[in-house]
């Protein structure tokens, strides 16, 4: 046997023994956390004052993982193991709750952070968590960051219904093939880069109902990074026409007497942003859609027949249409004062000039900009005449 034969069977047989997972840690050793839960913590001052941290208590972190024997049907108890802790910092909360645990931590895989109101509404906290997400290599930059109007953990706690983790039924509201147009879509990466480019962006906003059911409606506004207020359903649908985000929407549309429903597809939604001769900023939105006649009046189901009357139903709902988006447009430019579509990132782009000369002054410029919207809809498709 030549040497380089010798040497090659000696380090396979090194290789083979010595190699090992000495240090891993079985499955069910694990908790897969699923979704993370922060709000706003205000014990008392006495409460405050105990202890020995030189920074005092300020969040609560609620986190969940699945009960893995019960969603598969081997087990009893509740579809999710819940723990709830106070702590001064994120990287605390962690430590609080591995000692309130036997299972070892993975994030790796978490779906879910949501942020309750009075967190989301202190700009310095919502500051530290952003950071901590952005920051964290072990965080999927496509989890979904959203907003309730209440706390936290009081929606985390809730049940289902469904037999189901809360955080993988979260996931599955936010990426279910029917997506809703009043509801923001947005993950993580999204929300931090809207934040960078304009200062503004648009989560998702989780309630329950008066029936106890958990549901993904509307929309938080961020401006910096702290949440200034909320749309809700039909402003959310409106924006993201405006932003050129719907895919298939639906108008009640009154004609005389007559309240029918257009189903809108194809939109296309085109922003330009310029400025006049008086100095004043001009934003212009184009939009085109096709349209389709989803309810109308079985009585006078004839008429969608006549040409001149689907012309007639194309101008009023272009009419209703415009005055509703121009609507939910002020509210988000003059109440909120947040350029959640991007017109100083426009000017930006495509006239420097204009916005060297405006982005010092940029919120109150945007604050009292002229809106114009023109909305152009095409019915194609009518139903089946019986």
């Amino acid at each position: 046997m030549d040497r380089k034969k010798r040497i090659f069977i000696v380090v396979f047989i090194v290789v083979f023994l010595l190699t090992g997972c000495w240090d891993a840690i079985e499955i069910d050793e694990r908790a897969f956390i699923t979704a993370i839960g922060w709000d706003k913590y205000k014990g008392d001052k006495e409460e405050q004052d105990k202890g020995y941290k030189s920074v005092k208590n300020r969040y609560v972190m609620t986190v969940t993982y699945p009960n893995v024997s019960v969603i598969a049907g081997k087990g009893e108890g509740d579809p999710s193991y819940i723990i709830s802790t106070i702590c001064s910092t994120p990287s605390d909360g962690k430590q609080q709750a591995n000692i309130r645990n036997n299972k070892n931590f993975y994030i790796n895989h978490a779906k879910v952070v949501l942020v309750g109101k009075e967190l989301a509404e202190d700009e310095k906290l919502m500051r530290e968590i952003i950071d901590v997400f952005q920051r964290s290599v072990y965080i999927n930059r496509k989890i979904y960051f959203c907003y309730t109007p209440g706390k936290a953990k009081d929606i985390l706690m809730m049940d289902t219904k469904k037999n189901m983790d809360i955080g993988l039924f979260i996931e599955e509201l936010m990426e279910k093939e029917m997506i809703s147009s009043r509801r923001a879509r947005a993950d993580f990466n999204k929300m931090v880069i809207d934040l960078k480019e304009s200062n503004a962006a648009m989560i998702p906003q989780i309630i329950a109902s008066k029936g106890g059911e958990l549901k993904v409606l509307g929309t938080a506004v961020l401006k910096g990074n702290k949440v200034v207020g909320t749309l809700n359903g039909i402003e959310t649908r409106d924006v993201l026409i405006l932003k050129g985000r719907a895919k298939v929407v639906d108008y009640d549309v009154k004609v005389g007497d007559l309240v029918m429903i257009i189903e809108q597809m194809s939109i296309n939604s085109k922003m330009k942003v310029h400025e006049n001769k008086e100095g004043k900023i001009i934003i212009n939105f184009d939009i085109r859609a096709e349209g389709i006649v989803l309810q109308h009046d079985f009585k006078y189901a004839g008429r969608l027949m006549d040409a001149h009357y689907i012309e007639k139903i194309n101008k009023e709902a272009e009419k209703q249409i415009v005055g509703e988006l121009k609507r939910t447009f002020k509210k988000v430019q003059k109440e909120y004062k947040v350029d959640l579509f991007k017109a100083g990132e426009y000017l930006r782009k495509h006239e420097p000039k204009t916005w060297d000369k405006v982005k010092d002054n940029w919120e109150e410029d945007y604050a009292n900009a002229q809106v114009n919207i023109n909305f152009d809809m095409n019915i194609r498709r009518i139903g089946i005449e019986g």
